[in-house]
């Protein structure tokens, strides 16, 4: 394990956070730390934010959820909006509530848009928006919106995943509006540091036979039947959180656009992909720690206590 506090000499953080790449082990190390240093979890996933999305996007089991407090899972409904700067503001409201009960805030997730709103460095919170710019792209492919993306804001197009049209469509709606790339438009500035990254980077092949294997379990879990009752329950095949990784490819398996028995590997080939971004991601986050061994946790735990 790689440690270097970044911390001012002397300042006990706010809250600790723990991001990587999906499947990286984040969540049970996260757990295990509320559990050792008594701590609650605050969720940064912009899927196990929305209720009825469990299988699809491991949002922590209800034992689990019992075993320390947890904030921010099964907020939303499937038709309530949350961007950015809506996580944020209540990102920080939980660790408030938390931090007045003397708990520790450990923020946990790998959607790098939300936890940099947190962390002070948003994009978009004061730049202008267009509805109906927003519908007219709505209306586009998502593969032409990407390579459009591609063409005038390589950078943020890197950070996306092709099916993140919510995200897409923002940064080409900032870049017609305001003539730069997201990072050009934007005003806004870091904050102090007040917390602990801790990043899980495992190896690259344990991390793709992780996804691998993840991605059966939630099949053998029911992944395809959570679906089916989402859309029986009225939610629209089109709303923001049924378009992310997994739930997509059973949307396209139950109209004919894929085969069932390429599911598992569709789902499997845009896990890895989108995990490679996020460690890229990750890897441009100033971490106190990087773990890329579950045997270093014990020392990571020992770290974090000097500084609480």
């Amino acid at each position: 394990m790689k440690w270097q506090s970044l911390l001012p000499a002397g300042v006990k953080p706010d809250f600790i956070v723990v991001g990587g790449p999906t499947a990286s082990g984040k969540s049970a190390v996260a757990l295990e730390m509320a559990k050792t240093l008594g701590g609650s979890i605050v969720c940064c996933d912009s899927v196990q934010i929305y209720r009825g999305f469990d299988i699809g996007s491991a949002k922590p089991t209800k034992a689990e959820q019992a075993a320390v407090p947890h904030y921010l899972f099964d907020l939303l409904s499937w038709d309530e909006p949350c961007d950015a700067a809506i996580y944020a503001a209540k990102a920080k409201e939980a660790i408030a509530s938390i931090k007045a009960l003397g708990r520790i805030p450990v923020v946990v997730g790998g959607t790098g848009l939300y936890l940099r709103a947190l962390l002070g460095e948003s994009w978009d919170d004061d730049l202008p928006g267009d509805q109906e710019l927003r519908q007219r792209l709505g209306l586009r492919a998502s593969d032409d919106l990407y390579q459009e993306l591609q063409a005038k804001d390589p950078r943020r197009a890197a950070e996306l995943h092709v099916n993140d049209r919510f995200r897409v469509i923002r940064a080409l709606e900032i870049n017609i509006l305001t003539g730069h790339p997201v990072r050009q438009a934007s005003a806004a500035t870091p904050a102090e540091r007040s917390h602990v990254m801790v990043f899980m980077n495992p190896p690259r092949e344990t991390l793709y036979e992780r996804i691998n294997a993840r991605v059966g379990q939630m099949l053998q879990d029911g992944l395809v039947d959570e679906v089916k009752g989402l859309l029986e329950n009225g939610v629209r095949a089109d709303c923001k959180p049924i378009g992310s990784i997994g739930y997509k490819e059973v949307i396209q398996m139950l109209s004919g656009e894929l085969k069932p028995d390429d599911l598992e590997t569709a789902i499997a080939t845009a896990t890895r992909r989108y995990a490679k971004r996020q460690v890229t991601w990750f890897k441009k986050v100033a971490s106190d720690g990087v773990v890329e061994n579950p045997h270093s946790v014990p020392d990571l735990f020992a770290h974090l206590r000097d500084l609480l």
